[in-house]
């Protein structure tokens, strides 16, 4: 997913994506080392998007604090 789209959705949604993200990840971990599949390259996607998630989940923390401040 794009940032640009994860940007638009509610705080809701990007929490749910993240515990789904995450839990597929710990899942593909397990195929990976059981050699399972071979294409990690969607563990690397995973890893990601999961950074990105947390970033925006971030900024909004960020960006809520400071107008709280009254700066």
């Amino acid at each position: 997913m794009k940032v640009d789209e994860m940007r638009t959705q509610e705080e809701k949604e990007l929490a749910l994506q993240l515990k789904q993200a995450r839990q597929r990840i710990f899942d593909l971990r397990f195929k990976v080392t059981s050699e399972e599949i071979s294409d990690t390259k969607e563990l690397k996607r995973l890893r990601r998007d999961v950074a990105r998630i947390l970033t925006i989940q971030g900024e909004r923390k960020r960006k809520q604090e400071k107008a709280g401040d009254g700066r």
